[in-house]
């Protein structure tokens, strides 16, 4: 428990007595150094030097005079583990690392809780939320709306996903407030059902500042109406497409982004595009008259690009690497199946797959898990010589994390179900086979 301490009459004094006194060991002379007026920090003097067990503060400062993306950055290429929390006047949010890469975050801001993330994107409504917390804790909400049925599994995970992104961005935007870096082991259940690209996320949080910045110029708040000023002309991308066919002037941008399940971000993104194309307009108010449909949207045919010949591409040999995976795949299920869960959990990993929820690569398109919950190998190699120019100058590297991003779903959903020993139990098994690819 953290001991809390009151500054009074410029006497430092506990709030509440504990024996041992958490100072006790302390004693000395110390100087109090000029921090910004939420930090405290006292240094002794002469050092004595010395170290204490984890959990520890490692590293601390002042939100406003360091840059913390340059330490997400540090955190990442240094591949550290442990946990990073900032206390700032929006609240206290701390994200979770393993080996750099992010597994986890937190929030005790209610904009960030997971329920509130479901109504704004518009997965499910309020009184679904509230329903579904009853009897039960916040953090059940996700799985309490897909046992009712309310929300997909695959939906849920990728709420997740978003949720831990959008505190991990509201981190790298903070200008106040203090920040702790805490040498933590991290829990083992807690760290493997998720894993997002630190890299990534911080080349998506410096990008978007710079962007809505930009999109501010024209678009000051989410609080305007918008309305359709002409159709599609057929070359907008598909979700401009989507957006624009919903434009009747009598929702705003953020109810937009409810109604299309867009973050603030992406639907000032749309619409900003569509006003520089001339296909809506903004106001403060909201039109009397909704405006008339114009032909949108996915039913309009849309020029392809003609590819261009290309060199005949190196052998690459992936069956290797669709090998480990379909067994870590079958060993997800199994232990899933001694609960007699395999059917369902089959069928929402399926579902998943056909929205392309779990990953954007090519490869996948078309691929369904079997009964024993590995994906067809055969076609697992057709998808990737087909798509093979599509993956990037390493193939083989996009097929292995399009595998991944599947396998932490998989691992996310099992872990709604089992119980914490058999989770625990399966985390290590899967890291076990996951380092026999390393080693290749």
């Amino acid at each position: 428990m953290t001991q809390r301490f009151r500054i009074d009459a410029g006497q430092l004094v506990p709030e509440e007595r504990q024996n041992p006194s958490p100072l006790a060991g302390r004693s000395g002379t110390y100087a109090l150094m000029p921090t910004s007026p939420d930090l405290l920090v006292f240094s002794r003097g002469p050092c004595e030097g010395g170290a204490i067990a984890p959990p520890r503060v490692v590293l601390t400062g002042d939100a406003s005079g360091f840059p913390l993306s340059d330490l997400m950055a540090f955190l990442s290429q240094s591949r550290w583990s442990g946990i990073i929390r900032v206390h700032a006047p929006g609240g206290e949010r701390s994200v979770t690392f393993r080996d750099g890469e992010v597994r986890g975050a937190s929030s005790d801001d209610p904009a960030d809780r997971l329920g509130e993330l479901l109504v704004r994107l518009g997965y499910v409504d309020r009184a679904q939320v509230e329903a579904a917390l009853k009897g039960q804790p916040p953090s059940k909400v996700g799985r309490a709306l897909v046992e009712k049925g309310l929300l997909q599994a695959h939906d849920l995970f990728k709420c997740v996903t978003h949720q831990v992104s959008e505190i991990f961005h509201a981190i790298v935007l903070c200008r106040e407030g203090s920040f702790f870096l805490i040498d933590q082991p991290v829990d083992e259940k807690a760290g493997h059902t998720l894993q997002l690209s630190t890299q990534s996320l911080l080349m998506d949080s410096i990008r978007k500042i710079d962007e809505m910045a930009h999109f501010r110029k024209r678009i000051p708040h989410g609080r305007l109406y918008v309305a359709r000023k002409r159709p599609s002309d057929g070359k907008l991308e598909e979700e401009e497409d989507r957006v624009l066919g919903m434009l009747d002037g009598r929702r705003t941008i953020l109810e937009l982004g409810h109604a299309a399940r867009l973050g603030e971000f992406d639907i000032t993104k749309v619409v900003f595009r569509l006003l520089e194309g001339g296909f809506a307009a903004v106001t403060d108010k909201p039109l009397l008259v909704p405006a008339q449909p114009g032909p949108t949207g996915p039913g309009l045919a849309q020029a392809q690009p003609v590819a261009k010949a290309a060199a005949a591409p190196a052998v690459v040999d992936v069956r290797p690497v669709a090998r480990v995976f379909n067994f870590i795949f079958r060993e997800i299920r199994d232990e899933v199946a001694k609960q007699g869960m395999d059917r369902e959990f089959i069928a929402a990993a399926n579902a998943a797959l056909v929205g392309q929820a779990l990953s954007a690569s090519p490869v996948l398109e078309g691929l369904s898990f079997v009964a024993d919950g590995s994906l067809p190998e055969a076609k697992l190699m057709e998808g990737f010589e087909r798509h093979r120019a599509l993956l990037g100058s390493e193939p083989q590297a996009s097929f292995r994390q399009a595998l991944s991003d599947v396998m932490f779903f998989l691992l996310f959903q099992a872990g709604e179900l089992l119980e914490s020993r058999a989770d625990e139990d399966l985390a290590r098994r899967v890291k076990e086979l996951l380092a026999t690819l390393e080693a290749s």
